[in-house]
């Protein structure tokens, strides 16, 4: 078979990395001329890098989407057209696995859920592999040896080109608007989404935040569905019940602490019983679970960064009034800063604004905040120092994509600590 690979990314470069070590004819193409690769590509790779026209699709067989790239990109409508297969890198390294899968979607938390599953897997001693949208691509992270239990983070982007994907257990964490700059509509996001449980029988679990209304058509066989809630108990699933985390399912109901938890905040909470219903299904025991939860302290940039609008009014929730400030933007993804209104009219001293999204936040937010545009995250973190006063809080929640002005979010992250480290 010959593959082309589009989009010289993590995913696409682990992609043409893994089936060229396989004796695969592969090519790589990328819009960029001199794409940011990675990691080294296989130099048995065949380059289409600075153009993308129909001389890559010649004699390709299958094509590898990377999840950056949109499904609407004449060289992929080209591929439609010869009835060429599209497929993501979740999809073909789904077909040479071997195990259990644990997917976990959802437009805010699930980085932090999808590594606390795989804390508290590694605690009851299942050696897990975590991979996907967090750590490294899946198709890098395969054990061709033995079967193993994958948990996967997987975007909606990857979750739009998976076909015979099936996840053993899949998490629906919360569904909200984000990335309508790639989206038509609201609709059409979430069902990409809803494609987590694409392919789900009924010995399989669906796991879903008891808030979410829409359902899901999943054909003859249904999984059995648990539900998660921090606000209301569930008849089969976890909830909050005062100052202690609940358990119940098939008659089954177990207690424990909301004090264990060492996650703050109560969107940690709706992802910590979200994970304990994982691993329940997945067969870990309630002790591993606790000791989990009194350990796993969270990831990286977690505090400092928070890629979507509900996230960023989350973030806000816990401060006292008028103590925050808050820097906001970069690449408008389409959100709605609208809806942050009355909260930052409530929480902020000033919204500092950097990258593209400024004027937007400016006009959207207009009459309810003192406006400070800053340009960059230099003149943001030294304007707030100068400014701040004891007892405020300086919070990085841009509600914005980074690739205006970093590579990514976790280079956007680790920036801001750099900055506030040298004051």
């Amino acid at each position: 078979m010959k593959y082309l690979v589009v989009g010289a990314g993590k995913s696409g470069v682990a992609a043409a990395n893994f089936l060229v070590a396989r004796g695969e004819e592969v090519s790589i193409a990328d819009s960029s001329q001199h794409p940011d690769v990675p990691y080294p590509l296989d130099q048995r790779v065949r380059r289409f890098f600075g153009y993308q026209d129909e001389t890559a699709l010649n004699g390709a067989s299958t094509i590898i989407v990377s999840p950056g790239v949109p499904l609407n990109i004449p060289l992929l409508q080209h591929a439609a057209s010869r009835s060429i297969p599209v497929i993501g890198e979740i999809e073909l390294a789904y077909r040479y696995l071997h195990g259990t899968v644990i997917a976990v979607t959802g437009s805010n938390g699930k980085s932090t859920t999808t590594a606390l599953i795989g804390e508290i897997l590694k605690v009851a001693g299942h050696q897990p592999i975590v991979a996907g949208n967090i750590g490294q691509p899946l198709i890098a992270s395969l054990d061709l040896e033995k079967p193993r239990t994958y948990v996967l983070e997987l975007s909606s982007f990857q979750l739009e080109t998976v076909d015979s994907f099936h996840a053993n257990i899949a998490l629906l964490l919360n569904v909200t608007p984000d990335h309508m700059d790639r989206y038509p509509n609201f609709d059409a996001y979430a069902a990409a989404k809803y494609r987590i449980f694409r392919n789900q029988e009924k010995s399989d679990t669906a796991i879903v935040n008891a808030a979410e209304r829409r359902q899901k058509e999943r054909g003859p066989a249904t999984a059995r569905t648990w539900r998660f809630s921090a606000s209301q108990q569930v008849d089969e699933g976890a909830f909050l019940d005062g100052d202690a985390m609940a358990l119940r399912v098939g008659g089954d109901a177990r207690r424990i602490p909301r004090s264990s938890l060492k996650l703050a905040g109560l969107a940690n909470v709706e992802n910590a019983l979200a994970s304990w219903l994982a691993a329940r299904a997945a067969g870990a025991d309630d002790v591993a679970v606790q000791i989990a939860f009194g350990t796993f302290a969270g990831l990286p940039h977690r505090m400092v960064l928070v890629r979507e609008r509900d996230a960023t009014l989350k973030s806000l929730e816990g401060f006292h009034p008028a103590s925050v400030l808050l820097i906001l933007g970069g690449k408008d993804k389409a959100g709605e800063f609208e809806r942050m209104r009355e909260l930052i009219a409530e929480k902020t001293r000033a919204v500092i604004t950097i990258g593209k999204a400024a004027d937007r936040i400016a006009s959207a937010l207009e009459g309810v905040a003192n406006i400070v545009p800053m340009g960059d995250m230099q003149h943001a973190v030294k304007w707030a120092s100068e400014h701040s006063k004891p007892g405020d809080t300086v919070l990085l929640s841009p509600a914005c994509a980074s690739f205006d002005q970093y590579r990514n979010f976790e280079h956007r992250g680790e920036h801001f600590e750099d900055l506030v480290r040298q004051l």
